[in-house]
């Protein structure tokens, strides 16, 4: 049970970003996407510094690996908000959550290099029929043309791939309340570097009615996803959390679906069978276990 736990959190948050897509998509034209990066991080950090405060828990930030360690995965945090969102202007929510999903064949394939990760048959077996499920809802949708918001979004599943992989090492060695708490700082500190830099003393773009969207996308998109996924890792292996964020594109077109009206058409039903197929089939107890 204490297992099941960390999964279904890890469920819940995939279910939320894949509601954040959608969200992402209606802001990214009047919210400079550097500015959005910087008050996504900023609201999460100021959560969590409240409830250090209050907790009376003040030592855990004097950790200085934490310090080092957050930074490293801050800047991670802020490419892929940055990213991701600069591609939502050029690309579709579906678009963007189908090629994002792909995050979760780079994330094996980049421990195999490192030498980090030996992968099983039944492992090998899951993921190509994730592969296929991603296949299946990216052919349906991007009918095999490719602007430019698809490239740099394809760009940001390595990056998100690289914190996945960072943050499932570093929570396991340091404190995990100040990691988390100095990923968030790092990656508003960096963001507002970043928009210095791109705005050159230009107006900045940000409109004042979309500050539900903004509190939605900081609040629940980024404190509570983030603080949660981290935690999760402690419990639940690299490889499978990909697995579960391979469903990401399933949630995003459930979202369009709500608010956009937007249907699944039947090759997109065959991709989600086979995302659930490869997650049931990665899950069942194997001979070789990876700490991964």
């Amino acid at each position: 049970m204490k297992k099941q736990i960390p999964i279904l959190a890890l469920l819940i948050c995939c279910m939320i970003w894949g509601s954040t897509f959608v969200v992402i998509k209606n802001v990214s034209s009047v919210i400079d996407p550097y500015l959005l990066s910087t008050l996504r991080n900023g609201i999460a950090a100021l959560i969590l510094f409240l409830y250090i405060l209050v907790s009376k828990n003040n030592e855990c930030l004097k950790n200085k690996d934490s310090i080092k360690k957050g930074f490293i995965i801050g800047l991670f945090l802020a490419g892929i908000y940055i990213v991701q969102t600069i591609g939502l202007k050029f690309t579709s929510s579906n678009h963007s959550a189908f090629i994002t999903s792909s995050a979760v064949i780079i994330v094996p394939l980049i421990l195999v290099i490192l030498g980090k990760y030996k992968i099983t048959k039944q492992q090998i077996i899951s993921i190509s029929i994730i592969v296929v499920g991603i296949y299946f809802l990216t052919n349906s949708n991007l009918g095999g043309k490719y602007n430019i918001g698809d490239i740099i979004t394809f760009i940001g599943a390595f990056i998100c791939a690289g914190h996945i992989i960072l943050s499932g090492i570093f929570v396991r060695k340091t404190d995990f309340l100040s990691l988390v708490f100095y990923q968030f700082l790092f990656g508003s500190v960096l963001s507002l570097i970043a928009l210095g830099m791109h705005s050159g003393g230009n107006e900045i773009q940000f409109e004042k009615g979309f500050i539900r969207e903004l509190l939605y996308l900081g609040v629940v998109g980024t404190f509570f996803c983030f603080f949660v996924t981290v935690w999760a890792q402690k419990y639940v292996s690299t490889i499978y959390t990909m697995m579960i964020f391979s469903l990401e594109p399933v949630f995003a077109s459930i979202t369009s679906y709500v608010y956009k009206g937007e249907i699944f058409t039947q090759t997109e039903i065959y991709g989600a069978i086979g995302i659930f197929t490869g997650l049931i089939f990665y899950s069942i107890p194997s001979k070789k276990v990876t700490n991964q």
